[in-house]
């Protein structure tokens, strides 16, 4: 029994230390010896396979062409112009509005503006002069100037619009063919504001405006259209201010040249051309609109900007303006969705920011829109969308 013993530990024992050290729990084979090891045919084919690979790939290299960077701006835009859906006051169509709330923007037929006003009003806001206007823009803004001095140390100075009215406090009395086109273009607006409201699927579902609600801004927009190449505004030289919507005019006056394009920064953050059609308005969804509709409305980000004059232009830079009408709100306002929960049942409290009980079908807070109007005209280009901090 005891010499059965000693052979059996003996046995085990080159068994224990390899599995101590960490290998196998049984022994392996002998180490390769140049007497055993000798490459075969077909390690020999593989070596072969190999280098040829490797120079072909070498030469793939060199041959390729250097990678081409663009720059973020030029990535970010579209340049061919695109016609977005058509939608008409006389006669809405509901697949057309549908498609609307889905990009963010629209044209607009029958509206009723005569086609000679725009022209008009641009000669009157032409002969003003912008700079001495500075402090009445940014009054009506609602800005004071110390705060406009601030922001513009801070990023290097931007461009002012070249005028901004405010059309409902009778800021135009002394431009009275701007004054009718404001008039107007206001009318078309709470128009517009009216058809989203109704629209079952996607608007607001209650009208804003009436029973004395709220009292709607007419703010006019205008800016100077720059010369050279048509390329999307540059950083800092976009100022946004929130909306509802906005009306933008594409068409020429004269008739004789082609209407100019438009860019609109798209709620994705990317700069599109817009094309014109004949006699139609664009119109852009606001960040107040969107709000209001509880996100099922897609929204512009700031608003649309024309695309550069040419350099040839017969009409020289004074008459070269961009006219923007925007319904807005005054800056006391709290924003907060008007589109009730879709699942509400009349059960459970509410909760502060105006959510149900569930809390899922509120996707935005409550704010004061003098804040986030600030927050928007300081943030210019908005490559960041301005409401995600307010998103629930």
């Amino acid at each position: 029994m005891a010499a059965s013993s000693s052979t059996a530990a003996a046995a085990t024992a080159p068994s224990m230390s390899r599995t101590a050290s960490g290998g196998s729990a049984f022994p392996g084979p002998p180490p390769p010896t140049p007497s055993n090891h000798h490459a075969g045919p077909s390690a020999a084919a593989a070596g072969g396979t190999d280098a040829t690979l490797s120079a072909f790939l070498q030469r793939l290299l060199l041959s390729s062409p250097a990678p081409q960077l663009r720059s973020p701006l030029a990535a970010r835009s579209r340049s061919l112009p695109l016609l977005p859906p058509v939608v008409s006051l006389e006669d809405p169509d509901h697949r057309a509005l549908r498609d609307a709330a889905d990009v963010g923007y629209f044209h607009l037929a029958g509206h009723g503006l005569p086609s000679e006003l725009p022209s008009s009003a641009i000669a009157e806001l032409s002969q003003i002069d912008a700079p001495s206007r500075r402090e009445s823009n940014l009054r009506t803004l609602g800005f004071s100037e110390e705060e406009e001095d601030q922001d513009q140390d801070q990023d290097g100075g931007a461009d002012d619009p070249a005028v901004v009215f405010d059309a409902c406090e009778g800021d135009m009395d002394a431009l009275p063919a701007a004054a009718e086109y404001a008039r107007q273009m206001r009318d078309v607006g709470m128009r517009v504001v009216a058809l989203l409201s109704g629209y079952p699927d996607a608007g607001f579902r209650e009208e804003p405006f009436a029973e004395g609600r709220r009292k709607a801004r007419c703010l006019v927009w205008a800016s100077k259209v720059s010369t050279g190449d048509s390329a999307p505004p540059a950083a800092g030289k976009a100022k946004a201010y929130p909306y509802v919507v906005g009306l933008h005019c594409q068409w020429e006056a004269s008739g004789k040249e082609a209407a100019p394009a438009s860019w609109v920064m798209n709620d994705g953050g990317e700069w599109v051309a817009v094309g014109a059609r004949d006699g139609a308005l664009l119109v852009t969804i606001g960040d107040i609109a969107q709000v209001w509709s509880n996100g099922n409305l897609r929204k512009v980000r700031g608003m649309a900007r024309p695309t550069s004059a040419p350099m040839d232009t017969p009409h020289g830079e004074a008459d070269r303006l961009s006219l923007t009408v925007l319904i807005t709100l005054s800056l006391d306002n709290i924003i907060s969705p008007l589109v009730p929960l879709s699942n509400a049942t009349g059960e459970g409290d509410e909760e502060a920011n105006g959510a149900g009980a569930d809390g899922d079908e509120w996707r935005f807070h409550s704010f004061l829109l003098e804040d986030y109007a600030w927050r928007v005209n300081d943030q210019r280009l908005q490559f960041k969308d301005p409401l995600v901090r307010y998103r629930i």
